[in-house]
């Protein structure tokens, strides 16, 4: 099969853009956050491969899986779509890039945006279990992450990552689905959080990051970095400490999932609104 033609190079238009404007407009102006969260195809569907550019294409034929490649492609073409709708623009007039770290210079792990239609969008991804999670908001950046639910090995506390709270926490609830949902909600936040700060300093370890396990909901997060560090937005405290508000995500039984957006922005973090297959957007945390 041939690699499709570039289509975002000769689609789109004035009213396209000026939709996506207004609609942005609106979602930052209540500092909307949406989540999409849906589970991975075991085949290619062509018309998940008709949304791809050429570049995605290509990297879609170098994947050995057929399941991996699935996964990519429908990603890709999923995300497309529900960042369209949410714009109300068509899918075509979407495309999402990841560009060089604004720290380092790095291409491996720039953060994900939005480069078409051209508002300023924060865009994250997320795979765990055979689903895949993104979450959109209007802020300088975000970070969204999910662990599916498996059984914890009994020697919990030695995992490296865990604070000394965390790990005294853990020691203190039963064994089984108790303490598997909150050693997974540990990590969730914390994943979500380095994912939104997108460079991690150097010598930051995920041990110097309290994820406060014992709060379900919401909680205010920070992680060690350098004062005045390029392209680390939010609060940032004298030490170099960033703020983030971390907001659990209720997206299945099977999986621990947080969103992580920087604090004391504008706008400030409003409500979390899910869209879970086979229904429509349900609000969280505040939403009205």
């Amino acid at each position: 099969m041939a690699p499709p033609y570039n289509m975002f190079e000769n689609s789109g238009g004035r009213g396209a853009e000026d939709s996506s404007t207004a609609v942005f407009r609106a979602l930052r102006a209540g500092g909307d956050t949406h989540v999409w969260w849906w589970r991975q195809p075991l085949r290619t569907d062509p018309a998940d491969l008709a949304l791809l550019n050429t570049e995605e294409f290509r990297q879609a034929l170098c994947l050995h899986s057929e399941r991996d490649a699935a996964a990519y492609v429908h990603t890709r073409a999923t995300a497309r779509r529900a960042i369209g709708e949410l714009l109300d623009v068509a899918p075509e007039d979407v495309d999402i890039e990841k560009p060089q770290c604004p720290v380092c210079g790095d291409p491996g792990h720039g953060p994900t945006r939005l480069s078409r239609p051209d508002v300023p969008l924060a865009i994250s991804l997320g795979r765990t279990g055979g689903h895949t999670v993104l979450a959109v908001g209007t802020g300088a950046t975000i970070g969204v992450a999910a662990e599916h639910l498996r059984p914890v090995r009994q020697d919990v506390l030695a995992e490296s990552w865990l604070t000394a709270d965390e790990a005294l926490h853990l020691l203190e609830l039963p064994r089984g689905a108790v303490r598997d949902e909150v050693f997974y909600r540990c990590w969730a936040r914390k994943e979500a959080v380095l994912r939104a700060l997108g460079h991690v300093p150097d010598g930051v370890r995920p041990d110097q990051i309290e994820s406060y396990p014992a709060t379900t909901d919401t909680v205010l997060m920070h992680c060690p970095g350098t004062p005045g560090t390029p392209g680390t937005p939010g609060e940032q405290h004298p030490d170099g400490r960033t703020a983030w508000v971390v907001r659990d995500l209720a997206l299945s039984g099977r999986a621990a999932a947080a969103v992580a957006q920087p604090a004391g922005t504008e706008p400030a973090c409003g409500p979390v609104r899910t869209h879970l297959p086979g229904g429509t957007a349900r609000p969280l945390h505040g939403a009205p």
